[in-house]
């Protein structure tokens, strides 16, 4: 069978940032060809395509797309000129014509599968990553970004009810979406890089090992955490990322030595295969999110130490056993004295951490899941999936 993914990222940063994930358009290794339609710019190397749609066979369609163009040619986005500018990448689909496409971001890319489908009558799916909370995004997207996002928004309403299906990543999407779709989203978490489960090791003496992970930048700033380690002195912490916030986070970090560590990268079969060797995962965000990040270090056994507010409202969070703490300086260090001080429930928080994160976030049943609702949606389009 034949599957199509449509993105908007570049793919090509995504190798910058070590975020390549064996089989990942290609979940529970479901289709014998993946054909990748990229929408941007970009030029993607062959062997990162390789792993991403492992095993099948794959090709690479690049429509080159300039936004800026893209906006001024269809009158700011104006729904009827985007939809006839996007027929056109008719032009470029395969003479095998995929039996399902899936549109990953509620962006240009759902967009985009919707004008495909309309001429082709190929069934397909949205597949939704962040939560689109327009108050969330006001406080800490670019100007840029929303005005893209705004000007999109009714092309993309319009995408998501011509959809078979909606892929929602984590529960909190749920709340977002139009009402006139949410009878058939459904919650299919991301597939992430650990492969089995890891052995929880005993905390070795010394200091207790804090990792942050993912960007820096506004919504998920590290700095109140930064701050946390000048009244916790028997906390060390790593900060794996890049981001706008990056140099600040290190000019913060600038008097506590060597306890501090930054890596602006790390490809993520090695980052996975780190994680045992942490204590605790701290989050600080903004964001109404569930990013994978979280999902890796669970699945590690690693207890999780997140600001309370918006994560307590996230079932996922209600279900997994994090430690809330304010997102200040003296709620974190709390919060991580607490656990470095007292190792016995540091031991019973990790194999609690760990036993949830495996039963909602098994990667082979959640790529399972995923390959089910696609094939399914590419045999039955009219499915109603009710699970």
């Amino acid at each position: 069978m034949h599957l199509m993914v449509i993105v908007e990222d570049r793919i090509s940063e995504w190798v910058s940032k070590g975020e390549i994930l064996d089989g990942y358009f290609n979940p529970s290794a479901a289709f014998e060809t993946v054909t990748v339609f990229g929408l941007v710019g970009d030029r993607p190397d062959d062997t990162v395509l390789a792993r991403l749609c492992a095993p099948a066979q794959h090709r690479y369609i690049g429509a080159g797309i300039d936004r800026r163009r893209l906006m001024i040619a269809t009158g700011g986005l104006q729904p009827g000129l985007l939809m006839r500018a996007l027929r056109r990448l008719m032009l470029l689909i395969p003479p095998d014509q995929p039996a399902v496409v899936r549109a990953y971001g509620d962006g240009l890319a759902a967009a985009a599968a919707a004008a495909i489908g309309r001429d082709t009558a190929i069934p397909f799916a949205v597949s939704v990553h962040t939560t689109a909370d327009q108050d969330i995004e006001a406080r800490y997207l670019g100007l840029r970004d929303r005005l893209w996002r705004r000007l999109l928004r009714p092309s993309v309403h319009q995408a998501m009810i011509e959809a078979n299906v909606i892929l929602a990543a984590y529960t909190p999407i749920l709340d977002h979406l139009p009402d006139e779709v949410f009878d058939k989203a459904l919650v299919v978490p991301n597939v992430v890089g650990v492969a089995s489960r890891p052995v929880i090791r005993a905390r070795p003496n010394g200091p207790m090992r804090a990792l942050w992970l993912g960007r820096q930048m506004p919504g998920r700033d590290p700095r109140p955490i930064i701050s946390a380690l000048e009244i916790t002195p028997n906390v060390t912490l790593t900060l794996i990322g890049d981001g706008p916030l990056h140099e600040l986070a290190r000019r913060a970090a600038s008097g506590l030595g060597e306890r501090v560590r930054f890596v602006r990268a790390m490809a993520n079969d090695s980052l996975c295969a780190s994680l045992i060797d942490y204590d605790v995962l701290v989050v600080n965000s903004g964001f109404r999110e569930v990013p994978k990040t979280v999902m890796e270090a669970a699945l590690s056994g690693l207890p999780v130490i997140i600001n309370r507010l918006p994560a307590a409202d996230s079932a996922e969070y209600s279900e997994l056993p994090v430690v809330f703490a304010d997102a200040t300086t003296r709620g974190f260090a709390g919060a991580l004295r607490d656990l470095e001080s007292n190792a016995s429930k540091h031991k019973v928080l990790a194999h609690e951490t760990q036993d949830v994160a495996w039963r909602l976030w098994d990667p082979a049943t959640v790529a399972a899941r995923a390959a089910e609702v696609l094939r399914e949606v590419a045999g039955d389009p009219g499915r109603n999936f009710d699970y």
